[in-house]
């Protein structure tokens, strides 16, 4: 008998009552109106006050890396909406540190007081990213079970199974990744000051995502082995995995995660990049079209023109759309080294070798379409809740 058909037969031997999936449900309500109401509370504490600081976006930077502006930092807090897209971090703006204050300020000085005075933006952020991942949760699932070859991945029980797991590990690891990215983007420019800032702040991005893989990855191994239907609720998964591994269990995969996420962040980068200027160039050409006169004409360029905030969603969820795409084989990797990683060698190369004699080339697309499909909604629900939060906190500021 072969690993996919032992686990297909284990999944298929389990049942999960209706009760289960409104309780997973349940569960995953009062989380998220949970963290609304915690999130709004917090954001009502009166903002530190920094002399001669000035707003900036830390995932803005992000953009400006793919961009590959040499500014410092100056993008709009719409373009932060594009690292929403893969679903870890969370979108934020913060007021940074003015450089002569940065001397003797350890790492984490520098992170607290980044958290500190983004939190008005990070709770906005928590908020929508809490309601895209319960929104979109169900075809998250149904993604899993195609990579896994379970049969009959559409079916309804079980779609929120381990969505609670999924909300505790992404909204801290948003904010540990944006935390920790100002952190490396701060040392990096003092430590390679001829480097061109883009630089900078695209490594500074991956190696914060890497820093938030230490928490993210035990919540996507829980999530991904409930979606599977390997455990039937949270606490069987906790005391199955511990059982079996130990804290080990839990970062099964890890470097799955890894190969997938670093390459699927230079892709996003680069790929929105492209997207915004052709968005941009398109749009300045309808410009003078329309233009009643030849000086309006001549006033009209590309690098003059900014996003609106609905552009920069739909450029995110273009691009992010692109990259989950063309990163699809390193995400069914990612979730078979999660869910059954000695069966597959423990390890990518292994991985992707087992793969490959089983079922060719044609494996590695398993659960593409529902990857894809599951990003361009996600950004749009993000965006959307974003903007709604965002207005109520500032009139409650």
């Amino acid at each position: 008998m072969t690993a996919a058909e032992s686990r297909r037969r284990r999944a298929s031997s389990l049942t999960f009552p209706r009760t289960s999936c409104r309780r997973s449900m349940s569960l995953g309500l009062v989380l998220l109106l949970s963290l609304v109401g915690t999130t709004l509370a917090a954001s009502s504490i009166p903002p530190l006050s920094v002399l001669n600081s000035r707003r900036v976006s830390a995932h803005g930077c992000d953009a400006a890396a793919a961009v590959g502006a040499a500014k410092k930092c100056r993008v709009s807090s719409q373009l932060s909406l594009l690292r929403s897209c893969r679903g870890g971090a969370a979108a934020a703006a913060a007021v940074a540190m003015p450089v002569e204050t940065q001397e003797g300020v350890g790492p984490m000085e520098v992170f607290l007081h980044t958290i500190k005075e983004a939190r008005r933006h990070l709770a906005a952020a928590a908020v929508a990213r809490s309601v895209s991942i319960f929104g979109m949760y169900p075809v998250d699932t149904i993604k899993t079970r195609v990579q896994m070859e379970l049969p009959n991945p559409l079916k309804l029980a079980g779609l929120y199974n381990g969505v609670a797991g999924s909300l505790v590990g992404q909204v801290p690891y948003g904010v540990l990744t944006f935390g920790s990215y100002e952190i490396y983007k701060e040392a990096l420019l003092k430590r390679l000051p001829n480097v061109k800032p883009a630089f900078v702040y695209a490594l500074s991005a991956i190696l914060g995502d890497v820093t938030g893989s230490g928490w993210l990855c035990p919540s996507e191994v829980l999530k991904q082995k409930l979606q599977a239907g390997m455990y039937s609720n949270t606490g069987e998964a906790l005391r199955g995995i511990w059982s079996k591994g130990g804290i080990g269990g839990f970062y099964e995969g890890y470097f799955g995660g890894l190969a997938r996420d670093i390459p699927f962040r230079v892709a996003q980068l680069t790929s929105y990049e492209i997207t915004k200027n052709c968005y941009l160039r398109m749009k300045a050409r309808k410009m003078k079209a329309n233009a009643s006169s030849a000086k309006e004409r001549n006033a009209v360029s590309a690098n003059q023109l900014e996003l609106s905030a609905g552009d920069a969603a739909l450029c995110g969820a273009i691009a992010g759309s692109f990259s989950a795409a063309i990163t699809s084989p390193l995400d069914r990797i990612k979730t078979l080294l999660m869910t059954d990683s000695a069966a597959y060698g423990g390890s990518v190369a292994s991985c992707v070798g087992k793969i490959w004699r089983k079922e060719g080339i044609r494996g590695f697309g398993a659960g593409l379409v529902p990857r894809v499909v599951y990003i361009a909604p996600s950004v749009a629900i993000f965006f959307l809740a974003y903007e709604q939060v965002q207005q109520r906190l500032m009139l409650q500021h």
